[in-house]
């Protein structure tokens, strides 16, 4: 996972691109294999402790990535977010959670937490 965040004056914009080698037992183009899948990209202030989210946009797209291969049943693939945007004062970063719902665990969406990206 790639978190990038940049700065243009008092605006804050954010991005996540994802990157995976998925399993190899799935037939090709598996859209089972979860219940739901999305990405979700915050634009956050840097502070001491917790960082308080200013703006935040969840992305479905990346499920149809994830269930998504070759003929050959290759699950490796990526996917980019849009880009998202904030006004925002010094000392803001981006952060990217993946959360995914395996098709029948009866376990909803897990969260999986990526690093930030650096603060600007």
């Amino acid at each position: 996972m790639k978190t990038c965040a940049a700065r243009s004056g008092g605006t804050v914009p954010a991005y996540a691109e994802a990157r995976w080698d998925g399993p190899g037992f799935y037939p090709a183009d598996d859209s089972s294999i979860f219940d739901g899948a999305k990405l979700r990209v915050q634009i956050k202030a840097s502070r001491p402790g917790a960082d308080p989210v200013l703006a935040q946009r969840d992305f479905a797209g990346v499920e149809d990535r994830l269930e998504d291969s070759s003929s050959s049943a290759d699950y490796r693939g990526s996917y980019r977010t849009a880009t998202i945007s904030h006004r925002a004062g010094a000392g803001a970063l981006a952060d990217a959670v993946l959360f995914l719902d395996w098709q029948g665990d009866g376990r909803g969406y897990q969260h999986h937490d990526y690093t930030a990206s650096p603060t600007v």
